[in-house]
């Protein structure tokens, strides 16, 4: 409102200029200057506005001295008014401005100053109507006038000033709002680079404190298994992140704490130096004054923020409503950094445990391959003709435990080999390799009759390691006899722009639609007493695709049509890049 009132009296000093200049003019027209009172008041009226022109209305206004000085500059001009307006040829440019003067005062006066204005203002048209002689019903007309042009401008006074209080009060919770915002925007910041809350924590309580300017600051979080809130590490004391013990309050109690994480409302604490057993970890803090405030993610509750000690002063409702604000953020990422944390934690020990699976599976098949090579020696060396046994049933155990040698190592070789895909450990040789060739040679060893090949064109090649794809094809190709003995099996091999497809084509039963996303999982069999007779580890399809992979190229399944499953292995046609570390590896 000063603002209005400091602008309006810089107006009215110009326009009091303005008048002055037509009232020395008319004066001079008129010859009035012969009155000596007349002269007095000009000049007077002169003194005073080059005085108010000079004058700092902005810096006086809001003092208690701006309306006492306003009060002063209208009564000064009011009596200089008077006097000038009282020779007869004078008056009417003078009386007018009683009313501009009224209509002034109502706007940058309060109601009795304003009520002394108006008096005045009547007193002077009085006496100008009396030297005048005017008629008393033209005299009435003029109070009257002055009396309604009074009582408007208190009235739009009055609503001004209010108006004027609403705006300032708007704009103080704007201010307020804008510091908020400020706030809540650097603390967002704050959060948004974080990674660990032992990073965050300090920083945001830091910010927090400072905030709303409290010595010490503390964060409560909930842990759901225990159902407790736990201190974390470090609190706020003095501008310094400090390190405290472990300190749990459980829910279920009572403590400050635990009521305002319960209730969901701040909580302004004050006097706790009084009973410092009363209040948990505050109270062990040496507080003597605090404000607590829940921190909330929606409507889960995550924890409590604390902060104490104001380093002047004291905590009132508005540092309340800002903890409860900066605590919204705040409650989000400190509930994601802990559940981060949780599961990073967990996931390190999940990647331990694998790790210390994979490197047992690797010393274990190790330290099983020497000795078995050694038994399928001794094995192959007694089966010979000269030293074999006379007896067919000591040829036929001498036959059953070779076989079952064979099935043994080729279990530890899969184990072997699923270790070290999962190290990004396999070593890779190219060569050039002649499909058609080099699938009637894994058929042929495979002994299987009613398996038809079909390359296209005839001398395709690819460039791919020959261990790692006769692996591959050997587990498709007994996959794809074993789950359909009495069908034929196909195997079609076609170029495309950059790849070759070789698939391996069964007419088989198929693969259920809600097995086929675990097909190619390790230690993974088809469901069903069909195929869970047929035995197996669970590891072949699991290496065909590691070993496409480590190839550059890949393996998808398919169904056959009228009834069965295709599995396509694709390989470039180009050399894939060997990975980095398979010059530290030796060949299977």
């Amino acid at each position: 409102m000063w603002r209005f009132r400091a602008a309006a009296m810089k107006r009215s000093v110009a326009l009091a200029w303005v008048v002055l200049v037509i009232l020395a003019a008319q004066a001079v027209r008129e010859g009035a200057f012969v009155y000596l009172g007349l002269s007095l008041s000009v000049v007077l009226m002169a003194i005073v506005l080059i005085a108010s022109s000079l004058l700092d209305w902005q810096r006086i206004m809001p003092t208690n001295s701006g309306p006492w000085a306003t009060l002063a500059w209208i009564g000064t001009i009011i009596v200089c008014l008077i006097v000038i307006g009282s020779p007869k040829e004078m008056q009417t440019l003078a009386s007018p401005m009683f009313f501009g003067l009224v209509a002034l005062s109502g706007l940058v006066l309060d109601r009795v100053k304003h009520v002394i204005v108006s008096v005045l203002a009547v007193a002077g048209l009085g006496f100008l109507s009396f030297l005048a002689a005017t008629q008393v019903a033209t005299l009435l007309v003029q109070i009257f006038s002055v009396v309604v042009v009074a009582t408007a401008t208190a009235l739009m006074g009055y609503e001004f000033e209010q108006e004027s209080v609403r705006s300032a009060r708007r704009l103080t919770d704007l201010q307020r709002q804008r510091a908020d915002f400020e706030r809540l925007y650097a603390v967002s910041t704050t959060l948004a680079g974080a990674d660990s809350l032992a990073e965050v924590l300090p920083e945001l309580v830091g910010r927090i404190c400072n905030y709303l300017n409290a010595q010490v600051g503390v964060v409560m979080l909930y842990v759901p298994d225990t159902h407790e809130l736990r201190l974390m590490n470090p609190l706020w004391v003095s501008g310094y992140p400090v390190e405290a013990g472990d300190f749990t309050v459980p829910v279920s109690t009572g403590g400050v704490l635990a009521q305002v994480f319960k209730s969901g409302k701040p909580l302004h604490l004050d006097r706790i130096s009084d009973r410092p057993d009363a209040f948990g970890i505050l109270g062990e803090l040496g507080l003597t004054e605090a404000i607590l405030a829940p921190l909330r993610v929606e409507q889960f509750k995550v924890g409590v923020i604390a902060v104490g000690d104001p380093a002047a002063g004291t905590f009132g409702e508005e540092q309340a409503e800002a903890l409860s604000s900066l605590g919204a953020p705040a409650a989000l990422v400190l509930s994601q950094l802990g559940r981060y944390e949780a599961v990073a934690e967990m996931t390190r020990r999940l990647e331990e445990v694998a790790q210390m699976k994979t490197d047992f599976v690797s010393v274990v098949s190790h330290e099983l391959r020497t000795p078995l090579t050694s038994i399928i020696g001794s094995l192959d060396t007694v089966a010979r003709p000269e030293l074999a046994p006379g007896s067919e049933a000591a040829r036929n155990l001498l036959s059953t435990a070779r076989r079952q040698a064979g099935r043994l190592q080729r279990l530890i070789e899969d184990l072997l080999i699923v270790s070290r895909l999962e190290r990004n450990a396999v070593p890779i040789q190219l060569e050039k390799v002649v499909l058609e060739t080099f699938l009637a040679d894994v058929v042929g060893a495979l002994q299987i009759a009613q398996v038809q090949i079909d390359v296209e064109p005839a001398d395709l090649t690819v460039l791919s390691d020959p261990d790692h794809l006769d692996r591959i094809f050997l587990n498709l190709l007994e996959n794809a006899v074993k789950y359909a003995p009495d069908s034929p099996v196909e195997v079609k091999a076609i170029a495309l722009a950059n790849r070759v497809e070789v698939s391996v084509i069964d007419h088989g039963f198929g693969i259920p639609a809600g097995q086929r996303e675990r097909i190619f999982h390790r230690f993974t069999q088809l469901e069903g007493s069909a195929t869970r007779t047929r035995g197996g580890t669970g590891l072949g399809l699991n290496i065909v695709k590691g070993l496409a992979e480590a190839m550059k190229g890949g393996v998808e399944m398919r169904d056959t049509s009228g009834g069965g499953a295709t599995f396509v292995v694709t390989l470039p046609r180009t050399a894939p890049v060997p990975l980095a570390a398979a010059a530290n590896y030796s060949s299977y």
